[in-house]
């Protein structure tokens, strides 16, 4: 049975292991994706910045010039709130992603202290039934 039990052991280490490296991978996949949109948030930023200039100095009409400030405006607005909701999207596979992974643990702890039990058990029964020999001899 200790045969039993340290194959238990190494098993739920291996488990534990494999279940960190996993959340590992996650996290740096999400911070990878979550890098990539800021990447993209700050480059539009600066090209809204260079374009609005770019308005200020070539348009001389001020209607036009309110107009495409107007319209460029409404596009960073959207471009923006596309990159919100796609970090939002980042951020629910994480989670969904993180849930599968905590189920797992759970269902994997289940199993485990059932084993542990099961394996205590019968190690208590053998030392129960040990020193009733001993008695009896």
């Amino acid at each position: 049975m200790k045969n039993d039990t340290v194959n238990l052991y190494t098993e739920i280490a291996e488990k534990s292991v494999a279940t960190i490296k996993s959340v590992g991978q996650l996290n740096l996949r999400t911070f990878e994706a979550l890098a990539a949109k800021q990447v993209e948030i700050v480059q539009n930023a600066a090209d809204t910045g260079a374009q609005q200039s770019a308005i200020l100095t070539d348009i001389k009409d001020i209607n036009k010039a309110y107009s495409a400030q107007t319209e460029l405006a409404t596009s960073f607005a959207d471009q923006l709130a596309k990159n919100v909701n796609e970090i939002a999207d980042i951020f629910k596979v994480a989670q969904e992603e993180f849930n599968g992974l905590a189920d797992e643990v759970v269902a994997d702890a289940k199993v485990n202290a059932e084993k542990v039990t099961a394996i205590s058990k019968n190690e208590i029964e053998k030392a129960v039934k040990a020193a009733k020999d001993k008695k009896v001899a």
